[in-house]
């Protein structure tokens, strides 16, 4: 038993020692010893081995950034994430609790750490990397010791990791999470754009309608919608989101200005025409407005001609070209209108030289 005592004194010893060489910047030689200590099964278990291990990783880290020096950094493969696994292994093994006191500020300076190496990663746009370490910052701020409150900048942060390395099912958990908080009406948008990526248009409009809901700040969301659902051929459901958001916000004009949208895409030009109509009158100085209401005319005159070609009545046939021409005369007034409003507009000019046609 004596021998064995000895062997268990000796090896730490081992780790007694590492953190002396720690603090004299003898790295490599602390690693020796630590990683004899860490492998042997009499101090596997003993929580200042793991510790040390921690520590050495992490100081030996910093001092390589200060004196430049590389090797300093790689004394272990990803040194950061060593440090921490060693430091929740020091805790784990350490059932008294006594080692808190010490792990808790250890953590928090990893954490400044990691976040760096996060935003360095994220710039260089090794996504994947940046929202590993933004996840172990995540990590150590729900760390029982560390009890830090909850970073939504963070979170959203990683969050951005995750969508732009494309790792889908994480970046909806953070998603969803940040709409938990009301974080922004971003969140939904790119929780549309998520879902949209997996190909299930379903979730993507649910993400839409829930965020229409959950925001006040929601007019790009309905849009959006609009859009899906005309992606998705129901003109008359973006209808109805939008004359619910104009009661609503009565005073925004782009939602009267996307009904004449829709209307106009499934060539409902009257109807369109009223649409912009309504909102010219909240908005007298909105180019596009006179421009899409002549833009409206112009069709309806030219669609008047196509299906006048194939009257051989005489009398029907001058009466539908009365039509066509009072069409064309009113999108000469309100592309002129237009012009006054946005001069040189392109598509001003050449619906204007079409009507000279």
């Amino acid at each position: 038993m004596a021998v064995a005592a000895g062997t268990v004194s000796a090896q730490k010893s081992k780790v007694i020692a590492a953190y002396q060489l720690i603090e004299t910047g003898k790295f490599e030689e602390a690693k020796t010893f630590i990683e004899e200590a860490s492998n042997d099964d009499k101090t596997l278990g003993w929580p200042k081995t793991w510790h040390a291990r921690g520590l050495l990783c992490q100081t030996a880290y910093q001092k390589g950034l200060e004196d430049k020096d590389v090797k300093k950094c790689q004394l272990y493969d990803d040194q950061l994430y060593v440090a921490y696994e060693s430091y929740e292994n020091a805790r784990k093994l350490d059932k008294t609790g006594r080692m808190d006191d010490q792990l808790a500020p250890l953590y928090v300076l990893l954490a400044n750490k990691l976040l760096k190496e996060g935003e360095k990663k994220y710039a260089a746009e090794q996504y994947q990397d940046a929202m590993k370490a933004y996840e172990h910052v995540i990590l150590i701020n729900n760390n029982p010791i560390v009890a830090a409150e909850t970073d939504t900048s963070l979170v959203y942060n990683t969050a951005l990791a995750a969508y732009m390395s494309r790792d889908w099912d994480k970046a909806t958990g953070y998603l969803e999470q940040l709409n938990g908080y009301g974080y922004s009406p971003n969140i939904p948008h790119l929780l549309y754009a998520t879902h949209l990526a997996e190909h299930d248009t379903l979730a993507a409009e649910e993400a839409l309608i829930d965020g229409i809901h959950r925001y006040d700040d929601n007019e790009d969301l309905v849009l959006l919608l609009v859009d899906l659902l005309l992606r998705t051929d129901d003109a008359d459901r973006a209808v109805a989101v939008l004359d619910t958001a104009a009661k609503a916000h009565p005073e925004n004009y782009v939602f009267p200005y996307a009904t004449g949208l829709v209307y106009e895409h499934t060539e409902q030009y009257e109807k369109a025409i009223a649409s912009y109509k309504d909102a010219i009158v909240l908005a007298p100085d909105e180019p596009r407005l006179y421009i899409n209401i002549g833009a409206c005319y112009y069709n309806t005159g030219v669609r008047i001609q196509a299906e006048a070609r194939q009257i051989t009545n005489n009398r029907e046939f001058l009466h539908e070209k009365t039509r066509s021409e009072a069409a064309f005369e009113s999108a000469r007034e309100w592309l002129k209108k237009a012009d006054e409003k946005d001069p040189g507009n392109e598509k001003v000019v050449r619906l204007l030289a079409l009507l000279k046609s």
